[in-house]
């Protein structure tokens, strides 16, 4: 069954806002598949589109978050044949890169979203599965799960983003050990170095994961989406540059009917209805 649909969606949520995002090989640990990704791009290309969409949480099936990506048997036949007259002694290196944008993309695809993305790290998220997580917005992460930066165990490195997430996400010399060493980050670990916003038990984790995404679901979107924007967009500048920034945009968010909303309710001492307009 699992092979057959290798990722579930959901809406969940008081409003459906919350687009709950399932790998679903769990007898391959979730590992990553060409058609996982593809679907997964075309996924989050959708979402990107619709303003219904407030909030993702991204999580694996089974014990797994994800075990990277599966490099085992047929599960990712090269999509992008060498051309004629290329023997097999030639080694392809345009044709390497080209199928490498097949999962590339799919990652872009994820940093690109608007929206905040919660990971549910449910076990072991591993290679491209620690990337994958690297890239989301917040994390609820179980006792169970562990990490590993595993590229370097195949002499490689975390080629999907996670060159560029984890220094801003463990900090520097953390990030370093684990892309330097490949050694296993237990849940503990990760979360004192700052991985994790939650680390709960197994039995604990979609509550507290759920808890977060209705939190979130229910904020004010383009304040939200404006706010993602300006702290990623703005983390290599300087002050004044930054600041210029959030001066031509704070009129979008200012003068929008979700503001009016903020300030009414506020006076009225109730909690805010945001429509996201």
């Amino acid at each position: 069954m699992s092979e057959e649909q290798p990722i579930l969606t959901e809406r969940r949520g008081e409003e459906e806002g919350i687009l709950w995002i399932t790998l679903n090989r769990p007898e391959r640990l979730n590992a990553l598949t060409f058609p996982l990704l593809k679907e997964m791009r075309e996924i989050l290309f959708n979402a990107r589109f619709d303003r219904t969409v407030r909030c993702i949480v991204i999580t694996g099936s089974g014990r797994g978050f994800c075990a990277g990506m599966d490099f085992s048997g047929a599960a990712n036949p090269n999509p992008d044949p060498k051309p004629k007259g290329m023997g097999n002694e030639v080694r392809d290196i345009e044709g390497y890169r080209l199928n490498f944008r097949h999962e590339t993309e799919t990652y872009i695809a994820l940093r690109r979203m608007e929206v905040p993305i919660v990971g549910m790290i449910n076990g072991p998220c591993v290679g491209a599965g620690f990337d994958l997580a690297s890239h989301c917005d917040l994390a609820v992460v179980s006792t169970s799960a562990r990490f590993q930066v595993a590229y370097v165990k195949r002499g490689l490195y975390p080629d999907l983003g996670g060159f560029w997430s984890l220094p801003r996400v463990l900090g520097w010399r953390k990030a370093m050990e684990m892309m330097m060493t490949g050694r296993f980050m237990s849940a503990e670990e990760a979360h004192e170095a700052g991985f994790s916003n939650y680390l709960v038990s197994p039995e604990e984790l979609e509550n507290k994961t759920m808890e977060l995404a209705l939190e979130l679901e229910a904020g004010p979107p383009i304040g939200q989406k404006v706010g993602k924007l300006l702290a990623t967009r703005t983390a290599n500048m300087d002050f004044d540059s930054a600041m210029q920034w959030s001066e031509s945009v704070i009129p979008l968010v200012g003068m929008s009917e979700d503001a009016v909303e903020g300030r009414q309710a506020f006076v009225e001492k109730r909690e805010p209805r945001f429509k996201g307009f």
